[in-house]
């Protein structure tokens, strides 16, 4: 009796869980992504080719090797020329480090389908993108000696082959607007990973786009575009992704297409956002410089809204430094800014601050001060107010309200707050709010054997 046909294709597709109609839905996503194309496959398709009924062709054969990161002779799928026919095959290993290359792409293919016909145009780089963040991955592997040797990745030739946005047209030009727009909004409750990758093809794309030579009124929006989406990227790599040499170069790049669009307001941002990186190293000095800067540039645009920031953001950096009296100060001056009679531009990209943001900022600054009673009404008070989708700042307040809750006693409820915060990073991870939750985990050492405790700390293992 014969050995049943050993198939390469169901086993890979096994090892990952998957039923042949989610094989099929993986390999068509990846092809949309891969090549912007939308494709047929369907579960019995997949099924024929497990059963080696049918061959899978040449287009397919490439996205599947892709799918599972495995070698064409792995899977069993590789052409066989006559003169090889009757060779024993010698399967290549998969990529067993890596679970297959379309998991790491299938957060950002998903977030492309919610951005709908218009983030048709990034995906010329959306896969570029991906494929440098995997390459960077892969040299860390080999220096770490273990990187199996499967590579099926496109070469720099097909990738130059591939289509480039052309001159940009009025249509472009606001798709690329609507995008930064679904970007801003996905920020507060996506996986930072995920959201990453079509953040960085749009950059690319506007890239392409500006060296096309469009027209004055068109260049001015795309760097403004473009100094937004790169403040996003920045944030995105500092607080999400703790990279900060990542986000200084976002920063930068943000902060020079702000300077060239004569836009100050967001030139301002940019600058201060850059005032964090030195900060989280203790360099306060050097934080309290750059928002300096981004003082100069508001002076040229007022604002009352981002004045009020740039005093909150101060009042975290003297907060940090343990100025609990200078803290407190800047919080009274962004109250009065904010508060300023005067005209306030429309500015979708500024979403990450308002009165309900800066009662977190005053919370942080009263708690740090040992004004528990003060803090845990800031603290409240942003909480009741803020979007229950802003899941990543709701997991800093809570985190800071814990704490709190410990300073005051009440042990079973700070656990139980910070297990919310737990949760709500469960959702949408943010390295802001894991940092705080780890400060309070630290606080709470001479409680570890207690219940309240050790449940909190199954909710923070699942974070790892």
């Amino acid at each position: 009796m014969d050995e049943p046909r050993r198939s390469g294709l169901r086993e890979a597709r096994r090892d990952r869980g998957w039923t042949q109609e989610e094989a099929a839905d993986q390999l068509a996503r990846l092809a949309w992504v891969r090549r912007g194309e939308r494709v047929g496959v369907n579960a019995d398709m997949i099924a024929k080719w497990e059963r080696g009924d049918k061959s899978p062709s040449s287009r397919y054969r490439e996205l599947l090797c892709l799918l599972y990161g495995a070698t064409p002779e792995y899977l069993g799928i590789a052409r066989v020329t006559k003169s090889r026919a009757s060779a024993v095959p010698v399967p290549a290993s998969p990529a067993v480090t890596e679970r297959s290359l379309v998991d790491a792409l299938g957060g950002a293919a998903a977030i492309l389908d919610q951005l709908g016909a218009a983030g048709g145009i990034l995906a010329p780089r959306m896969f570029d993108a991906w494929k440098d963040d995997v390459m960077q991955r892969r040299a860390m592997l080999k220096l770490m000696g273990i990187m199996p040797a499967v590579t099926v990745l496109p070469s720099a030739t097909e990738s130059a082959r591939r289509s480039r946005s052309g001159k940009p047209t009025p249509d472009n030009v606001r798709d690329m607007d609507y995008l930064a727009d679904r970007y801003q909004t996905l920020y507060h409750s996506t996986a930072p990973a995920a959201l990453m990758t079509p953040v960085v093809a749009h950059l690319s794309t506007l890239g392409d786009l500006l060296r096309q030579d469009p027209g004055p009124a068109e260049r001015r929006r795309l760097l403004a575009n473009r100094a937004r989406v790169g403040t996003l990227a920045g944030r995105l790599s500092f607080f999400d992704l703790q990279d900060s040499m990542a986000a200084r170069a976002y920063y930068s790049l943000a902060l020079e297409a702000a300077r060239e669009a004569d836009d100050h307001l967001q030139a301002t941002a940019a600058l201060a956002h850059v005032a964090f990186i030195p900060a989280a190293e203790h360099g306060f000095s050097a934080a309290l410089d750059y928002l300096h800067g981004a003082s100069e540039h508001l002076r040229s645009q007022p604002c009352g809204p981002i004045a009020s920031w740039l005093a909150a953001v101060e009042s975290e950096m003297h907060t940090n430094a343990g100025n609990s009296t200078t803290a407190l100060r800047a919080i009274d001056r962004a109250r009065d800014a904010l508060t300023a009679p005067g005209l306030i531009p429309d500015l979708p990209w500024f979403d990450y601050y308002d009165a309900t943001r800066l009662h977190g900022f005053a919370g942080y600054a009263t708690l740090r001060a040992n004004r528990y009673d003060d803090a845990r009404t800031e603290l409240s008070t942003a909480l009741g107010k803020l979007s229950r989708s802003a899941v990543k700042q709701r997991a800093v307040f809570l985190a800071d309200l814990a704490t709190v809750e410990l300073h005051q006693g009440d042990l079973d409820h700070a656990c139980t707050i910070a297990a919310d915060a737990a949760h709500q990073l469960h959702q949408a991870g943010y390295a802001t709010g894991a940092g705080r939750l780890r400060d309070l985990r630290a606080a709470l050492e001479p409680w570890n054997t207690t219940t309240p405790v050790r449940a909190l700390d199954d909710q923070l293992a699942a974070l790892n």
